[in-house]
């Protein structure tokens, strides 16, 4: 007879069916997200079109959504938000800077930190970039009923909540 780990519960089949079920929904969500994914085009296009007239690279548009949503961030957060590995945030965010988009100044409780922010021009982009993924999210928003679409979003907010974390 095996015997269960201390502090750990011994498997039951009931768990174990349920361990299975779960893996399973998972594994299908996930591939509902990849379909999503490679067929988003109808919300990339027109982002990527205004991106490409104000000559912005991919990394450079995330930058510019996270500062329009979040604020002023310092460099870490930023890198992890925009998905921007630590090594190449620095000379997006250079970029961005020469362009007039992004300004740095010194965090005012911590000198040694750096916070970036959207000057004007930058927020002025910021906005036309949401604009058009508003439009967008609501054309693929009024193929939904009312009913579905609230209990989409009561569902994004229980599944948000179990990944959140907490912000710096």
């Amino acid at each position: 007879m095996t015997r269960a780990a201390p502090g750990r519960k011994k498997a039951t089949k009931t768990s174990v069916d349920s361990s299975r079920v779960l893996r399973e929904q998972g594994a299908r969500f996930f591939g509902k997200l990849l379909d999503f994914n490679r067929d988003r085009s109808v919300l990339r296009d027109p982002v990527k079109q205004f991106c490409d007239a104000h000559e912005l690279s991919s990394p450079q548009s995330h930058v510019i959504i996270w500062l329009g949503h979040e604020g002023p961030l310092n460099t870490g957060t930023l890198s992890r938000l925009a998905d921007i590995n630590d090594k190449s945030i620095t000379g997006v965010v250079d970029r961005l800077e020469a362009r007039g988009l992004v300004e740095r100044t010194r965090h005012p409780s911590d000198r040694r930190s750096v916070v970036n922010a959207l000057t004007p021009e930058g927020r002025s982009i910021s906005a036309g970039i949401r604009e058009r993924i508003e439009v967008a999210l609501a054309g693929f928003f009024s193929t939904l009923p009312p009913d579905e679409l609230e209990t989409l979003f009561r569902l994004m907010d229980r599944l948000h909540d179990t990944v959140r974390v907490p912000h710096d």
